[in-house]
């Protein structure tokens, strides 16, 4: 059977498409405009305005060698993805943990617990208590102070909680009749039920530590080789000094590599690995947040 289309729906069409063409224009041209800029001629490049929709004069990949041989940005790379991957393994550990424990009807602490997460959610201590906790703990200076502190989300507890509700309990009392315990019930029975939630919840816990310095300035001020990239990266916007990275060029070709370049560049080296990233974890989006945001 094929729809008749109306006029009014011919309409709404156009302008649905109309409109999501224009918002991921408006979205997608600033990233254009960062990469045409990145590897534009740096001379041209500083006396230009507007947005560049292709680079300026010749293809150049100096901005990216200069930036890329920088000892900050490598190890800012390497202690970025170390502070990712071990967050998000404590994360969603102890997020699917608190979660199952919270939606379980016949756990005695449900309510205590579960208000005590919620307060968090609307109460904090502020940032003066916090550096005092951790300086108290001896966490300062250390990688622990980048891994333990807020490593543990109340919104992401309540969305894997509102999660395991929604799953039918004759999953639960089918493995309890083969004799399953509560963690093989959790890891092998319901795990792989919400691999869609999961994956909304680890890629927000990426996205945040990726794009984290905040607690790196505060935590981690006397070692510097401890420093996310991001920290790194807002050094280097901030102070717009090409030259302290130009160490390996002559004196001429260095002169001439402003800081806009530099800046572009290292925009583009730390923005990259999320933009490949985030496609093949984009299908899970939808699935994830009603199975985590709506209670049946």
């Amino acid at each position: 059977m094929v729809e008749k289309r109306s006029v009014s729906r011919v309409i709404f069409n156009i302008f649905n498409y109309g409109f999501m063409f224009l918002f991921s224009f408006i979205c997608l041209i600033p990233i254009w405009h960062v990469a045409m800029a990145s590897i534009s001629d740096p001379r041209l490049l500083m006396a230009s305005k507007g947005v560049l929709l292709k680079p300026l004069g010749e293809i150049t990949w100096d901005g990216y060698a200069m930036v890329l041989t920088n000892k900050s940005i490598i190890t800012g790379y390497v202690n970025t993805l170390f502070y990712v991957l071990a967050t998000t393994i404590i994360m969603a550990l102890g997020t699917l943990v608190a979660g199952f424990l919270l939606s379980r009807p016949n756990f005695k602490l449900k309510g205590p617990l579960g208000i005590g997460i919620m307060f968090t959610m609307m109460f904090s201590g502020g940032l003066i208590p916090s550096y005092m906790v951790v300086r108290g703990l001896g966490m300062t200076n250390t990688r622990w102070a980048m891994l333990i502190p807020g490593v543990l989300n109340a919104f992401y507890i309540m969305m894997m909680k509102s999660a395991f509700e929604q799953l039918p309990g004759s999953y639960e009392e089918s493995a309890k009749l083969d004799g399953a315990g509560p963690l093989t019930i959790l890891f092998r029975i319901l795990v792989p039920l919400l691999k869609a939630t999961i994956a909304v919840i680890v890629m927000f816990n990426v996205i945040q530590q990726w794009n984290s310095w905040f607690n790196a300035s505060i935590y981690l001020t006397k070692t510097r080789e401890y420093w996310p990239l991001q920290l790194f990266m807002r050094e280097i916007l901030i102070n717009n000094d090409a030259s302290k990275m130009a160490t390996n060029l002559d004196a001429e070709k260095a002169s001439s590599f402003v800081g806009n370049l530099v800046k572009y560049c290292v925009t583009m080296v730390g923005t990259l690995p999320l933009l490949c990233a985030y496609p093949f974890a984009q299908k899970y989006f939808v699935t994830g947040v009603q199975m985590g945001g709506v209670k049946g």
